[in-house]
């Protein structure tokens, strides 16, 4: 017990130690950002596409694509009516239910 305690806190401080060392050489830690044409992504989206429409369209997901609307503050475009959802072909109507 006590052993592996003390071996565990010196693998976690040498990994701080690690960690502190490469963010002073400037080396970037983490995942690379997405490689994306913003302007594109918001220029779809004032044409009126889906986030989903979107997100196919530049190979990100929909998460991504949502994100990248919220930060450059993108509205939809004015007057826009979203085109109202197709029930899938094996759903059955509400009423028959």
């Amino acid at each position: 017990g006590a052993i592996a305690e003390l071996e565990r806190n010196l693998i976690v401080e040498r990994v701080r130690a690690g960690m502190r060392r490469a963010k002073l050489e400037g080396i970037r830690i983490g995942r690379a950002p997405l490689d994306v044409d913003r302007a594109a992504v918001l220029r779809d989206r004032q044409r009126g596409l889906s986030l989903t429409q979107i997100a196919k369209a530049h190979c990100i997901s929909r998460a991504s694509v949502s994100r990248l609307i919220k930060e450059a503050g993108a509205t939809r475009p004015k007057g826009f009516v979203p085109t109202p959802l197709q029930p899938h072909e094996n759903r059955q109507p509400e009423s028959a239910a």
